[in-house]
């Protein structure tokens, strides 16, 4: 057995040490100490944006629009009224000027006619002179005829007047009584349009009462509801920052029971770290010693080795020389 295996037998208090090159133990893991998440507020999400509102229908939309209707019917029916009433004055203004002219025109038919009949009756009496011998009737005669004859025409020309103004006049009293019909369903239409005006209004306004009765009465009932919701939603918000402070006292202890744990752990590793790294660095400076040794041994048998050889020779020389 050489020097150095008898040397480490000898001096080593447990089993044989492994070579200096050996690799370093390593420190045993820190035992994992279960990280306590903390309770981080959820990052706001980015406000979505509104929707436009959808439009309310308006619940009077129907009785409003039948108001507008008869209005706009009310003030087409006035405007067609006026319309016929200066029409209906117009055909008025047109027949009696009409009239005035036809009685004119006969008025003047019958004077001229009277004209004529008083022109033939001193004809008759100067011809009844002409014809007894009387030689001034001759003229008269002459002349008389001649004021029948202007007679006549003046009487023709008043009765083609008379014939003419007639017409005019059956003509206008034509247009008069069109326009007075016209003017009668005007003013019927215009009574008509109104009463449906004033209908349609008091039907707006019976249903704007109702409709702000109801609407006096939901609102009622939301403020009610609102209220209700209100110390619904207090009494939530208080029941959820207590349950937000007693999970926040919750997370702060576990956390610093974690960290406690952590703390020991971290000591008690760098400890067995520490007493590993001494007893490696022992055990190194051991082994280097016994290498030593070891060597120094070997050197001694190598020079013992070779003074018995150059004994065991020179045994050999006196030997062979006997």
């Amino acid at each position: 057995m050489s020097a150095f295996a008898a040397s480490m037998i000898f001096l080593s208090p447990g089993p044989i040490m492994e070579p200096a090159n050996a690799a370093v133990p390593t420190p045993p893991a820190k035992p994992e100490v279960a990280a306590v998440a903390e309770t981080k507020p959820a990052a706001k999400a980015a406000p979505a944006k509104a929707a436009a509102p959808a439009p309310v229908a308006d619940p009077l939309a129907a009785e409003k629009k039948a108001v507008e209707t008869a209005k706009a019917a009310v003030a087409a029916a006035d405007k067609a009224l006026t319309n016929a009433k200066k029409a209906h004055a117009d055909a008025n203004t047109l027949y009696n000027k009409a009239n005035d002219n036809a009685a004119l025109a006969e008025k003047k038919a019958v004077t001229s006619k009277k004209a004529l009949i008083a022109a033939n009756d001193k004809l008759a009496d100067a011809k009844a002179k002409e014809s007894s011998g009387n030689m001034g009737a001759l003229k008269e005669v002459e002349n008389l005829a001649s004021k029948v004859g202007a007679a006549k025409d003046s009487l023709k020309k008043a009765e083609v007047e008379m014939k003419e103004t007639k017409a005019i006049k059956a003509d206008a009293a034509k247009k008069l009584g069109a326009a007075d019909t016209v003017l009668a369903n005007a003013e019927k239409a215009d009574v008509t349009a109104k009463a449906n005006s004033t209908k349609a209004t008091e039907k707006l306004a019976k249903a704007s009462k109702s409709l702000a009765e109801k609407q006096k009465k939901d609102a009622k009932k939301k403020a009610v509801a609102d209220k209700k919701a209100k110390v619904e939603k207090k009494k939530a918000d208080k029941a959820a920052k207590i349950a937000a402070e007693k999970k926040a006292a919750a997370d702060k202890k576990a956390k610093a029971a974690a960290d406690k744990k952590k703390a020991a752990a971290d000591k008690k590793a760098k400890e067995i770290a520490a007493k590993k790294a001494a007893d490696v660095a022992a055990k190194q400076k051991k082994l280097k010693e016994l290498q030593a040794a070891d060597k120094e041994a070997e050197n001694k048998a190598k020079s013992l080795e070779g003074e018995i050889a150059r004994q065991k020779k020179e045994l050999e020389k006196l030997t062979s020389t006997k």
